[in-house]
C-alpha cells in the first residue's frame, strides 16, 4: 500500500480516539489527507525576546530562562491556578496554568533553563503566559525551527486536547516518515521556466517553513497545481467560454501539454476562479 493511503490512526500519537476526531471534525483519514491539511499561519520562532521588551498586546513571542519558584492557588475544591515565576537573569514574568496543573507542577523543575512560547499578557501590572509552551532549551535548536505552523481546530478538538499544536505534532512526525521524495505530478517544462519548486520541497515546506520566502514558493507551487488539474478536467468536460478565451478555442486536455509555460500559467493563473465560477 502506498505510505499515503495508510489509515491516519495508525500514525503515531493518534489511535483510535483521535482518528475519529480527525476524520470528524476535519475530514482526515489517511497519511495523504494530513499531508494536505495546510497550515493557515505561522510563527517566527527564530527570534529570542527579553522579557523586559515584551507588552501585552504583542503575538506570539519565546523568552529564555529558569523558573525561579512555583505557587498554587485554590479557586475551588476542585480547580486550582499554578504559577511559576520565570526570570531571563534581568526581570521576572509569570506563567500560568489553570489547565493540567499537576502535570505542569511535576513536569517542570525550578532552576532548569527552558525557552518559553506564548502569548504575553499583562496582569497586576506584570507580564504573564497562559498555558505557554515551555522546551528544553538544551534540546532546542532555534535556528531549524524557523516558522511554526498554526491548524485551524474545531471546538469539540480543543476540548479532547487536540489542539494546533497536536496536529503540528502529527504533521511532524508523518513528515519524518517520508523518507523517499513525494512523486512529482508536473512535468519539468512547465516547472522549470516558471521555477516552482517540486511538489515534494513544497508539501514539506507548507507544514515546515523556515522562512517566509519558503511559505511563498510552497503557496505558489500547490495553488499552480491545483488551478492547473482543475482546469484540466473542465476542459475535457465543459470547456466554459472563459477557458477557451483564455486557452483558445481549439484547446482540448491533451493538447495543454504543447503550449508554452508563460502562457499555460497566464492563462492557469488568470481565469480562475473569478473570472470563471464553477457550476
Amino acid at each position: 500500500m502506498n505510505l499515503l493511503e495508510q489509515d491516519i490512526m495508525y500514525l503515531p500519537g493518534v489511535g483510535p480516539r483521535r482518528k475519529d476526531l480527525l476524520n470528524n471534525e476535519l475530514g482526515v483519514a489517511t497519511y495523504g489527507d494530513l499531508l494536505e491539511y495546510f497550515p493557515y499561519k505561522y510563527v517566527d520562532r527564530t527570534k529570542i525576546y527579553r522579557i523586559s521588551e515584551l507588552t501585552g498586546d504583542m503575538p506570539f513571542v519565546q523568552i529564555k530562562g529558569h523558573i525561579l519558584s512555583f505557587e498554587s492557588h485554590e479557586l475551588s475544591p476542585r480547580k486550582k491556578r499554578l504559577v511559576a515565576h520565570f526570570t531571563d537573569g534581568t526581570t521576572i514574568c509569570d506563567l500560568v496554568w489553570f489547565n493540567g496543573v499537576s502535570y505542569a507542577a511535576k513536569t517542570y523543575l525550578i532552576g532548569k533553563e527552558y525557552v518559553v512560547f506564548g502569548k504575553p499578557g499583562v496582569y497586576n501590572g506584570r507580564i504573564q503566559f497562559t498555558h505557554p509552551d515551555l522546551d528544553d532549551a538544551s534540546q532546542l535548536q532555534l535556528n531549524d525551527m524557523g516558522m511554526q505552523p498554526y491548524y485551524v481546530t474545531t471546538e469539540r478538538m480543543k476540548k479532547a486536547g487536540v489542539t494546533s499544536r497536536s496536529v503540528e505534532k502529527l504533521t511532524k512526525t508523518l513528515i519524518g516518515k517520508l523518507s523517499q521524495p513525494l512523486p512529482e505530478t508536473l512535468p519539468p517544462y512547465i516547472t522549470g521556466p516558471l521555477h516552482l519548486i517540486s511538489r515534494d520541497e513544497a508539501l514539506r515546506k507548507i507544514h515546515y517553513p523556515k522562512t517566509v520566502e519558503d511559505t511563498q514558493r510552497a503557496r505558489l507551487r500547490l495553488k499552480f497545481e491545483e488551478l492547473f488539474y482543475v482546469q484540466l478536467n473542465i476542459l475535457r468536460y465543459a470547456r466554459p467560454p472563459c477557458l477557451l478565451h483564455a486557452f483558445g478555442s481549439d484547446t482540448t486536455a491533451a493538447s495543454i501539454g504543447a503550449m508554452s509555460s508563460e502562457r499555460l500559467a497566464t492563462a492557469s493563473m488568470a481565469s480562475m476562479p473569478t473570472t470563471c465560477p464553477l457550476r
